[in-house]
C-alpha cells in the first residue's frame, strides 16, 4: 500500500471528522448520528468501539513491537554492536481503551485511589539498552536538537553510513512499507475526536446535567465529570480523602445517571458515521494494518524469536 493512497484515506477521513462537527456544536440535530441503542453500563472496560478495528490492541502491539526490536537488532549487528532487545511484552495498564474513556467508573478503585491511577496500574519504564552514546545513535538516531541532528548531516559509525533514524528507523520502515509505522495519525484523531465531540452533543449534555444533579445532593458541585475529575484539588501526588469521596460520588451518580451508557453510544454513533463516509478508502487504513501485522509475524519467525 503506497503512502499516496493512505494520504488520500486519511485526507477523506480527516474531512469527515470535521463535517461532523456541526452537527455536535450547532443547531444541525438532522446531521447528529442516530443513536440505535443506549446500553445500560455498570462496566465500561466491556464496551467495545468501532474505531478499534483500525488499532492495534495491547497484543498487536507486543508483536509490532518485538518485530521493530528483532530488526533493529539485526541491523545493529552490522555494526558490531550486540543489542539485546527485550521481549517486547507489557503488562496492560487498562484492560480495555473504554475502562476510563468517559472517566473514573470503578467504585472500589474510587474508595482507595481516587482520581489517581493505582501503582499497579501504571506502565513500568522499559529498561535502557547498555550501549554507548555513539550506539545508541546508531540504534535510534541522532537525538532531536543535538549538534548531530541539527547538522543535517549524513550518519556514520566507524566509517559505515547509518540508515535515517538509526536502525530503529530502518526497521520502522521494513515494518511500515510505504506507509506509516504503526497506528494511523488519523484514527488517533478519530478517536480523540469523537469524544469530544460526544461530549458535546445535546444527549450527551442532558446526561451531564443529570448527573451535575446528583453530585450537586451529595454536596459536590462540578458541572460534568471531566471538572471533576480535572480538579486542581486532586492534582497532587497525594490523595486526600475529599478526592476519594468526590470519586466515590462520581461512580455512583455515573451509574445512576448512566452517563456512560449515553456518552458510549453518541460516541459511537460518531464513529460509525465518520468510518462510514470513508468508504473503501477507509478500509485500506485496516489492510496497511493487517499489512503490518503479517510483516511483523514475517520478521519474527524469520529471527527464530
Amino acid at each position: 500500500m503506497t503512502a499516496r493512497t493512505l494520504a488520500a484515506a486519511a485526507v477523506l477521513m480527516a474531512c469527515a471528522v470535521g463535517c461532523s462537527a456541526s452537527a455536535a456544536d450547532g443547531d444541525g440535530a438532522a446531521r447528529r448520528p442516530v443513536v440505535e441503542t443506549t446500553p445500560t453500563v455498570l462496566d465500561p472496560a466491556e464496551l467495545r468501539l468501532p474505531l478499534e478495528r483500525y488499532q492495534f490492541s495491547d497484543a498487536e502491539w507486543a508483536r509490532l513491537n518485538r518485530a521493530q526490536h528483532l530488526l533493529a537488532a539485526a541491523c545493529m549487528k552490522r555494526y558490531g554492536i550486540d543489542y539485546r532487545p527485550s521481549d517486547g511484552k507489557r503488562a496492560p495498564v487498562i484492560r480495555s481503551r473504554t475502562e476510563r474513556r468517559y472517566g473514573l467508573a470503578d467504585a472500589r478503585l474510587a474508595r482507595t485511589s481516587g482520581y489517581h491511577v493505582p501503582a499497579a496500574m501504571r506502565a513500568a519504564p522499559p529498561t535502557p539498552p547498555r550501549l554507548s552514546e555513539a550506539q545508541l545513535t546508531v540504534l535510534a538516531g541522532p537525538a532531536p536538537g543535538s549538534a548531530q541532528a541539527r547538522s543535517h548531516e549524513p550518519l556514520t559509525y566507524r566509517g559505515a553510513p547509518v540508515p535515517d533514524g538509526g536502525c530503529m528507523g530502518e526497521a520502522q520502515r521494513s515494518l511500515g512499507g510505504k506507509g506509516q509505522f504503526g497506528e494511523a495519525e488519523t484514527v488517533r484523531r478519530i478517536n480523540s475526536d469523537s469524544v469530544l465531540k460526544a461530549a458535546k452533543d445535546a444527549r450527551v449534555k442532558r446526561a451531564f446535567r443529570s448527573w451535575a444533579a446528583c453530585m450537586s445532593e451529595k454536596g459536590h458541585h462540578y458541572r460534568d465529570p471531566w471538572q471533576a475529575i480535572n480538579d486542581k484539588e486532586f492534582s497532587g501526588s497525594r490523595v486526600s480523602e475529599r478526592e476519594k469521596a468526590v470519586a466515590k460520588a462520581d461512580v455512583e451518580c455515573k451509574r445512576r445517571t448512566n452517563v456512560v451508557g449515553v456518552w458510549y453510544a453518541v460516541d459511537a454513533a460518531y464513529q460509525k458515521q465518520i468510518l462510514k463516509a470513508g468508504g473503501d478508502r477507509v478500509e485500506r487504513l485496516a489492510a496497511h494494518k493487517r499489512d503490518q501485522l503479517a510483516e511483523a509475524d514475517r520478521a519474527i519467525r524469520a529471527s527464530g524469536g
